[in-house]
């Protein structure tokens, strides 16, 4: 029988696999030089005893936002002065009041409860970064997430008009590149002092950057550069997503090793590419907004209903037009007792899903009667439907 002594024996072609996790940091983030200059410039002055700027980051997912981030945060509170930088996930810490409270309990280390009212939270915070002269900067990943994210900005922002000494910054991260423009005026001027753009990786870029991390990863000799080139140009021909990339080459070598396999191999890289597809597109789907679900339900009902407009699109199938889309994610918003929102927020709907790549947009052409966009499933709409089911359910 099999026992765990056997299996830490087996050597395998690993060295360190924690080191292909997204959520790892390397010391050198390859080809993100300037953006993580521009981080610093921004947050410097707090070390200065001066409120810096707050900041906005944003680009597609796996452009290297969070880990930049990261990066400055960790050397920033390096440098022991009566600043800080606090990272929070927004997907965790979803309301002003969640964040609120946790800065008053595990970076202010006053006793709360929660229940506490947030006018008592919001003087505790207020009181700690008067008395200690600190200047505190919260990164907030993924604020888009916030369901109050426009009252989150006010709060921060105005409490620096009642400290004497010291201050609150904040940059906040998203990939949605239209998320801008639903927030309110004073919180959009408020928290685009300074914005950054990251732009995907190109083929060349990811193919650098998996290399530094295969190189930690994986054992002398185990993974072929082949598979590696193989992995970078799948993620830059799909987003330019360096997590995609490092999700393929992970799921290779677990591949490679499960099989008692020597190598890493272009094989177990296209033998990943199917499970790690899935994967994403479940935790894409998981971690949109409500509305942006339906609206996704409701393209792959029609989808599967098979009403699209055989002569529209590239290959004449599956192609919808933004009117009988809206109608679909009108009426499943009624099956699911959701109220639908207007138009013009559907349309931002179907920019974010474009954006994420699990729908495709396109203007019409000549011949077509008025402005309208077709719409395509990029995903099964099958599996996209029964995902989403499951999470309404």
């Amino acid at each position: 029988m099999l026992t765990f002594e056997d299996l830490m024996q087996q050597s395998g072609i690993f060295n360190d696999m924690n080191v292909l996790s997204p959520h790892y940091v390397p010391e050198v983030l390859p080809h993100r030089e300037k953006e993580i200059e521009s981080i610093m410039k921004t947050v410097m002055p707090a070390l200065k005893n001066t409120k810096p700027k707050n900041m906005f980051l944003y680009g597609k997912t796996g452009t290297g936002k969070t880990c930049c981030s990261k990066s400055v945060m960790d050397k920033f509170n390096q440098m022991k002065k009566n600043a800080l930088m606090k990272y929070m996930n927004c997907r965790i810490y979803d309301s002003r009041y969640k964040i609120v409270f946790k800065v008053v309990s595990e970076i202010c280390r006053y006793e709360a409860k929660i229940g506490y009212p947030l006018s008592k939270l919001y003087e505790s915070m207020l009181e700690w970064v008067e008395e200690n002269n600190m200047h505190l900067v919260v990164v907030l990943d993924e604020v888009d997430m916030v369901r109050d994210v426009d009252d989150l900005v006010y709060t921060l922002t105005r409490i620096n008009d009642e400290l004497e000494q010291g201050s609150i910054s904040i940059i906040g991260i998203s990939n949605r590149l239209h998320f801008k423009d639903k927030l309110d005026p004073r919180s959009k001027s408020a928290l685009y002092e300074k914005e950054i753009v990251f732009r995907p990786y190109n083929a060349t870029q990811l193919y650098e950057i998996i290399k530094q991390r295969a190189e930690n990863a994986f054992k002398k000799g185990t993974c072929d550069q082949a598979a590696l080139r193989m992995a970078a140009a799948l993620a830059a021909r799909e987003t330019g997503d360096a997590r995609y990339a490092l999700k393929l080459i992970h799921k290779a070598g677990m591949l490679a090793n499960d099989n008692c396999d020597a190598k890493v191999t272009e094989g177990h890289v296209e033998q990943a590419r199917r499970s790690v597809d899935e994967d994403l597109v479940v935790e894409a789907i998981a971690t949109l907004p409500q509305h942006e679900q339906i609206a996704l339900y409701g393209i792959s009902l029609l989808q599967l209903k098979g009403s699209s407009y055989k002569r529209l699109g590239d290959d004449g199938k599956d192609v919808f037009m933004s009117g009988e889309v809206y109608e679909s994610y009108s009426n499943a918003c009624k099956s699911l007792n959701v109220s639908p929102r207007s138009a013009r927020w559907f349309s931002e709907y179907l920019h974010d899903l474009d954006m994420l790549g699990l729908i495709t947009l396109s203007s019409s052409g000549k011949g077509t009667r008025g402005q309208t966009r077709f719409i395509k499933l990029t995903y099964d709409a099958r599996k996209i439907k029964e995902i989403i089911e499951k999470m309404f359910s």
